[in-house]
């Protein structure tokens, strides 16, 4: 474990790292967990980390693209309850995803300090994530 200070004194909380990497490990690539596990032992990798996961949250998932498509396709062949099945996924994931990117942003800056932890702040651009069409 790192003996890393922050410009406030405080340790950086690696409690709060291995929460992070737990939360999102299903959501990332394996090799991001696993680098994240091995080798998160400075800020800097961590804040990296942080950065790499915030961006690929920021996208929707496979199964996202997959229950919206076929929500559509449902509603347009009327069935209806089909349609609100492919919805109620779509929904449940966005819904996860946005729940993986909070925990970044609320939670991220608790595992860094210094120069690291300016970078975030810097990089770090809140997602918004909105219903389809809205």
């Amino acid at each position: 474990m790192s003996t890393e200070q922050s410009t406030d004194g405080a340790a950086p909380d690696m409690a709060v790292w291995a929460e992070i990497v737990d939360a999102i490990e299903e959501a990332v690539p394996p090799e991001w967990t696993r680098f994240a596990r091995e080798n998160a032992d400075t800020s800097w990798m961590r804040a990296m980390l942080l950065l790499d996961a915030h961006d690929r949250l920021g996208n929707p998932t496979p199964t996202e693209h997959v229950s919206h498509t076929l929500h559509h396709l449902a509603m347009s062949n009327e069935r209806d309850g089909e349609a609100k099945g492919w919805e109620m996924l779509f929904e449940k994931r966005r819904e996860e995803r946005r729940q993986m990117l909070l925990l970044i942003e609320e939670k991220g800056p608790a595992v860094l300090d210094g120069e690291p932890l300016a970078l975030f702040h810097r990089s770090i651009v809140p997602v918004v994530i909105s219903a389809p069409g809205s």
